[in-house]
């Protein structure tokens, strides 16, 4: 049965995302040629520009695929699961995505941020953020939290903590990025927890 539309037009996103990643490691984000990644990618340069308009459309779908594993990682923990469990949970999925792909770090957490900057809008679509949130709401119900602030702006925190930690994991590579992480998580809870 041949494939539809549909799937075709994700198979192609997926092979263009495969081969942006690999030609943004070995040349560089700055360096990277739209022409080799198409060629990469066996599509046309048009093709590369219908799926990802620019190169930092091509990290933000790194940056989507990843906050959707950790998200999952989260909701599959039990509704009453601690806030230390919630990042630890975060951390450990978050370190097997990004500590074998450190040369990608410094550019993907740029992209992030101008994500963050130039659409503050668009972070609620972010299923990281939104689990994050509501888990530290239930657990300011519980008394386990004090919210201070709402639970959509803690996970900004958190998250942007994780961020700072990823980036001095990657200039400090002698420990794990999940060591770092849980000493992130460790930072954040020590001023929220009761």
């Amino acid at each position: 049965m041949a494939p539809t539309r549909e799937q075709q037009r994700l198979r192609t996103r997926k092979r263009l995302l495969r081969e942006a990643l690999a030609v943004f490691r070995r040349d560089g984000v700055a360096g990277a040629r739209i022409d080799d990644i198409a060629r990469a990618a066996g599509v046309s340069r048009g093709t590369f520009y219908f799926h990802f308009p620019t190169k930092d459309d091509v990290l933000l779908a790194r940056i989507q695929h990843t906050e959707e594993k950790m998200a999952r990682a989260v909701e599959a923990l039990p509704a009453r699961a601690s806030p230390s469990a919630v990042l630890e949970v975060i951390g450990r999925a978050m370190a097997a995505e990004l500590e074998p792909d450190p040369a990608l770090l410094p550019d993907v957490a740029a992209a992030a941020l101008r994500r963050t900057a130039l659409a503050p809008q668009d972070r609620d679509s972010s299923t990281l953020r939104a689990s994050l949130a509501a888990r530290f709401r239930a657990a300011a119900v519980r008394g386990q939290l004090h919210l201070t602030l709402p639970g959509e702006i803690l996970a900004d925190i958190y998250l942007g903590l994780a961020l700072g930690g990823l980036l001095a994991w990657r200039g400090h590579r002698s420990t794990s990025l999940r060591s770092v992480l849980d000493g992130v998580a460790r930072l954040f809870l020590h001023g929220a927890q009761k």
